[in-house]
């Protein structure tokens, strides 16, 4: 897109563009590529720049359009390059010519992505009220609404930029899902029905979109995380690639705002996935490198040194400040997890939520850590909800006793309140799946074969997320249409043809890194065509990424409306 206007250029760019953007692109990426501005369309109008070239990228909204509209009216730009991250309506564009008096737009594109890509198979469809996917329509139609009509536009872009028609397939059950589905099957099969007609392509399977309900699996964005990536978000929080390190006491000016992208950190790429120990052995490697570099560099004696030194000075600058960065993201998440005593809450979580059933056992871990001084409401809060999902049905009386020593210890009716509003929303009565792997002897007797028998290879990190699960009986043949139907009808109930070889899985209310982390594994294997994904490019998306806090405040949220 900059790459095709030659010349001095600014950007111009709307709220959710701005973040598409940021999650690809560094500042110096984009300055590459002679932009000498970056504005917002909504911004105030500034001096009049007829010396720059405009490229505007911008979702084609009513909003967006008639903002340009104004823009080109009195052009502060020598040229107009327009392009729009999805479908736009030929109304619309109609609506922009008529002001175009001074023919200042030279070209306009549909550049497909109106989503914002995390990693190569992780990307969100960000919704402004994330909670909204918890509630009925009935509660808010208008809401319920835009929010289905904003996932089917990112769905529906990412289809067309990879130039494939998806079957559908949705969680039984979850009204969002089912209402996504149709909306999108619409769109695809009657609305839109030529613009998504790409061919066959020599018998192959058409690839597979699954809607899925966050409710479905509601432990994952609950549990602590182990792994760089997750880790980070989950105690300190990633938006955009970005980590706000300005609350942290004592951080140096340089590392307040972070920058994790893995496509412009060889570090971050390489160790994303490693394990909290492994994470600090390799930025201790890091430090330790770059000491030899500085080492190096002191030793400055002829003319020939001196112009080595100058011209290694830019990639030294830049590793000592990814150096700092992994060494100030280290510190901050080993003060945390023993401040907050984390190894021995997520052990307990751990047991709770992956261990064959133990319901005196785990009541007396969990009620023994709650009343330790050293841990936090929000882990009091998030060790209780783990325990209320485990056991529902048995686990009543001591449930009840462990709320009580919540309120005894302060916690509010709001936060107290979450529990009944998790069950009520995301208990055994409303999934599908078998959560906890208990709900039939052969899943039970795996689930004591996997700890009893083969050992764990961490404590910490014994979870797997629901989603794998339902991805190996999907590429099974083993995936009931009774509970993820075709929203085609016609294709439920027909014997298992080949599998695809492309699943997009979207998580309506959100993913979480660590299935991110399971997904990236899982397409790893199946390019080295290992296990059941062999041969099957597995994408992961939703409505944004969820850590505990933004869970429980989705949570929060709904039970305010409720």
């Amino acid at each position: 897109m900059l790459k095709e206007v030659k010349g001095m250029k600014a950007l111009l760019l709307d709220t959710e563009t701005t973040r598409i953007v940021s999650t690809v692109y560094s500042q110096s990426e984009i300055l590459e590529q002679e932009v000498y501005l970056v504005e917002k369309l909504d911004a105030d109008p500034g001096e009049q720049l007829l010396h720059l070239k405009a490229v505007c990228f911008l979702r084609p909204t009513r909003e967006n359009v008639a903002r340009m509209r104004k823009e080109l009216r009195s052009p502060r730009y020598g040229e107009y390059h327009l392009f729009f991250t999805n479908r736009i309506e030929d109304l619309r564009l109609q609506d922009l010519a008529e002001v175009d008096l001074r023919e200042a737009v030279f070209q306009v594109q549909e550049f497909f992505g109106d989503f914002a890509v995390l990693d190569p198979h992780h990307f969100a469809v960000p919704i402004l009220q994330n909670h909204v996917t918890l509630q009925p329509f009935t509660w808010d139609y208008a809401r319920s609404t835009d929010a289905v009509a904003r996932m089917t536009e990112g769905l529906a872009s990412l289809m067309l930029s990879l130039r494939r028609r998806f079957a559908i397939r949705y969680q039984k059950g979850s009204e969002m899902c089912e209402k996504l589905a149709q909306s999108l099957h619409h769109l695809t099969t009657s609305e839109e029905r030529e613009l998504f007609d790409f061919g066959k392509r020599g018998g192959e399977v058409a690839p597979i979109v699954m809607l899925i309900d966050r409710k479905e699996d509601p432990v994952t964005p609950l549990l602590l995380q182990w792994t760089y990536q997750a880790m980070v978000h989950e105690l300190i929080g990633i938006s955009s690639n970005r980590i706000d390190l300005t609350h942290v006491p004592g951080v140096k000016k340089d590392f307040q705002e972070i920058v994790l992208s893995a496509r412009q950190d060889e570090f971050y790429r390489k160790h994303m996935y490693a394990n909290f120990g492994d994470i600090g052995a390799a930025v201790k490697d890091l430090v330790d490198e770059f000491q030899k570099q500085s080492t190096s560099s002191r030793n400055i004696n002829t003319i020939e040194d001196m112009q080595n030194f100058v011209e290694n000075f830019s990639e030294f600058s830049a590793a000592q400040r990814n150096t700092g960065k992994h060494v100030t993201l280290m510190s901050e998440l080993s003060r945390l997890v023993d401040a907050r005593t984390l190894m021995q809450v997520s052990s307990v979580e751990q047991e709770v939520c992956c261990s064959t059933g133990n319901l005196v056992g785990h009541y007396e871990a969990v009620r023994d850590l709650i009343n330790s001084p050293h841990i936090t409401d929000d882990d009091r809060m998030r060790l209780v909800m783990l325990f209320a999902l485990r056991y529902e049905r048995d686990g009543q009386a001591q449930l009840t006793d462990l709320l009580q020593r919540l309120q005894d210890y302060g916690l509010g009716r709001q936060q107290l309140g979450l529990v009944r509003t998790l069950l009520g929303h995301a208990g055994a009565d409303k999934r599908i799946g078998d959560l906890f792997s208990n709900r039939s002897f052969s899943s039970r007797f795996a689930t004591m074969a996997k700890h009893s028998l083969r050992g764990v290879e961490n404590v910490y990190t014994q979870h797997t997320p629901l989603i794998i699960n339902t991805l190996e009986a999907l590429m099974r043949g083993r995936l009931k249409d009774a509970d993820y139907p075709y929203i085609d009808k016609t294709q439920n109930g027909a014997a298992p043809a080949k599998m695809p070889k492309l699943v997009v899985v979207f998580i309506v209310g959100g993913t979480t890194y660590e299935e991110a982390r399971a997904v990236a594994e899982l397409n790893a294997q199946a390019e080295k065509n290992e296990g059941w994904s062999a041969g099957v490019r597995i994408l992961l998306g939703g409505t944004g990424v969820q850590n505990s806090k933004s869970f429980m405040h989705d949570l929060i949220s709904f039970m305010a409306l409720n």
